[in-house]
């Protein structure tokens, strides 16, 4: 039998479940990081007991401590299976989502979620319905594919849902500092947080970049003054900000700071014409950078900024020199790249390209490692799960440009471990942005190839 005509009776068994409603319900709760406790813990609430409604009788809502600072809320589960030798995996998500301004959504407001049927698919649109309660529901759906096959679950499962991934996660640095923590050790970890390359068109993740965040602040004046009395020899805050910014690229686009690294890795090639149109680039626009698409989005380093403070407003103009602006600086860096060396050529650069006297503050914000993953006992298993589920005999390897540090501090726990990176966020999800959605057909396929998984990984203990 081949892997894709394998695994029917799973196939038919998932396309029965009713988790698409689940999904629908999640949506609505406001689990962002700027809300107050109440909707995080009751967001936890709910998929602790969708957790064990599906057979996990252990899963309950926790805090981690690390460090003086207790994490969100989060749904932990650890559930030993009667059958001798069963192996361990652990599945990972996140309940909780970006901010949203809802006067930018066009198809609905973020948390009133809305179905869109176009193309023979159906998409669900709500702000975290992909990244990353599909993840939420995805392991759901596996959970109960598996049990109902089984009577009762053959492994033995742990569950971690947290709810600050899109923050700063207490999380990741607990793990990274306590990496002998047994809750945190498994023989396979399914992180269900990444996505394939397009519908349809199933793809492990390989590589995660890394990120280094930083708040420059530049001060120029002691206070606001007339741009026509002073303009001219007065230095401008702002401005000098402008060609603070403009060192941090070279003449083709590529990032000019001296100590961050490039990664080469066998990716699956991205079409710029697809590239360009899930990116939404205007047309006639030139692309920011040298190399092909794939080693600028998954390999090198990227500098964006994602925050100001102390900018001119369009809203109110005035005619006045601003005195002191901060600026946001987002680093995402090569999947081997340390992070703390990142961060030291980072604010030498700031450090020598500025003015002298007018930068006051480099903070740093936040500090990730990247992942490159390797091929373990259990990538041939992960393989055949997609492709069957997909009905297809080829699985691409592509990177993610976003980062999720928590995978490196799991792999320093499970050196040995496959980690498994897969989800259904492809590029018309549209995360962190507006009119954010997921697609059935997604769903319930990565659900089947999660479930398929879990059924070769628990065969040999039968």
């Amino acid at each position: 039998m081949t892997a894709v005509t394998a695994g029917k009776g799973l196939r038919d068994h998932v396309q029965a479940l009713e988790f698409w409603q689940t999904l629908i319900d999640l949506v609505k709760y406001r689990s962002t990081a700027d809300e107050p406790d109440p909707p995080l813990h009751a967001t936890a609430e709910v998929i602790a007991g969708l957790f064990r409604s599906v057979g996990l009788s252990s899963a309950d809502v926790i805090t981690i401590s690390h460090e003086g600072k207790t994490s969100a809320p989060l749904v932990y589960a650890d559930q030993r299976s009667d059958t001798k030798g069963a192996p361990t995996v652990l599945l990972y998500a996140h309940y909780d989502v970006q901010p949203a301004d809802e006067t930018k959504w066009t198809v609905t407001k973020p948390f009133v979620p809305k179905e869109v049927t176009a193309n023979g698919d159906t998409r669900l649109y709500g702000r975290g319905a992909a990244d990353d309660k599909s993840g939420v529901v995805l392991h759901l759906g596996a959970l109960k594919a598996l049990r109902d096959t089984w009577s009762k679950l053959p492994i033995n499962v742990k569950l971690v849902v947290e709810g600050e991934e899109e923050s700063s996660s207490v999380l990741d640095s607990y793990v990274d500092a306590h990496p002998e923590d047994p809750r945190f050790q498994a023989d396979l970890i399914i992180v269900a947080d990444t996505g394939n390359l397009a519908v349809g068109q199933p793809a492990l993740t390989s590589t995660l970049r890394g990120i280094v965040a930083v708040d420059v602040t530049v001060k120029t004046l002691a206070a606001e003054v007339h741009s026509g009395m002073y303009g001219g020899p007065a230095p401008d805050a702002f401005m000098t900000l402008v060609r603070l910014l403009s060192t941090l690229h070279d003449a083709n686009g590529d990032v000019a700071v001296a100590g961050l690294t490039r990664f080469e890795h066998d990716w699956a090639p991205v079409r710029e014409e697809q590239y360009r149109k899930d990116a939404g680039v205007e047309p006639g626009v030139g692309l920011v950078g040298t190399g092909t698409i794939a080693q600028r989005l998954f390999g090198r380093p990227s500098v964006n900024v994602v925050g100001l403070r102390g900018a001119p407003s369009m809203d109110r103009p005035a005619n006045v020199l601003t005195p002191e602006v901060t600026a946001r600086i987002s680093v995402r860096l090569a999947p081997n790249q340390d992070p703390d060396a990142a961060l030291k050529a980072l604010r030498e650069h700031i450090e020598t390209h500025a003015p002298e006297a007018v930068v006051r503050q480099v903070v740093p914000v936040s500090l990730g490692q990247g992942f490159a993953a390797y091929q373990g006992p259990h990538h041939a298993a992960v393989e055949t799960a997609l492709k069957t589920a997909y009905k297809t005999d080829a699985v691409a390897q592509s990177g993610q440009g976003g980062s999720i540090p928590l995978v490196s501090a799991l792999h320093a726990a499970n050196p040995s471990s496959d980690i498994v990176l897969w989800g259904c966020e492809e590029p018309l999800a549209n995360i962190h942005g507006n009119d954010e959605s997921v697609s059935r057909s997604e769903l319930e396929h990565m659900t089947l190839a999660e479930a398929l998984l879990l059924d070769a990984l628990a065969a040999p203990a039968r």
